[in-house]
């Protein structure tokens, strides 16, 4: 049996030591169920084909509580696409969560209302929310004439 000398040991060592940091903080993330209700009223500003769709609402949902809402899409009337979709949530105690995505409506049977599906990545926040990633969908009504907007939301966000 080959002896192993004193530096490679240590070597060997470091890379276990360093291994099970790199598992310990990985585990530290929590994955937690994101869902919950929201409500808006919209404002657009056309320059047609696009639709710029500015939004300020509020909502409850896990980890978030109560919280106050503000969006922005550019949405292609032609194509019922939303793209640049931008949301910052800011929960009660004022930490706030940041995502972006897209989205697409489409007709209801109702005239002058229309369904959006909307698919989000969590791109972080502050206070309890820093360094948050995940991903959510945000399914709701608009309607076109009063700007109404409801709906849910449903995923998953990782805390440190």
């Amino acid at each position: 049996m080959k002896k192993m000398s004193v530096p490679m040991m240590i070597v060997l060592l470091l890379a276990v030591l360093l291994g099970s940091a790199t598992l310990v903080a990985a585990s530290a993330r929590k994955q937690l169920p994101f869902k919950g209700s929201i409500e808006a009223l919209e404002t657009h500003q056309p320059n047609l084909p696009i639709i710029l769709v500015a939004a300020t609402g509020s909502g409850e949902a896990t980890q978030l509580g109560r919280f106050a809402v503000s969006y922005e899409v550019e949405v292609n009337v032609q194509t019922g696409v939303g793209s640049g979709l931008s949301a910052h949530f800011v929960a009660a105690n004022g930490d706030s969560l940041f995502a972006e995505g897209s989205g697409q409506a489409t007709p209801t049977e109702t005239p002058g209302v229309m369904k959006i599906v909307e698919a989000y990545t969590i791109t972080g926040g502050t206070g309890r929310f820093a360094g948050a990633s995940g991903t959510f969908t945000v399914e709701r009504m608009v309607n076109q004439a009063t700007r109404e907007t409801s709906g849910t939301m449903n995923g998953n966000i990782i805390l440190p």
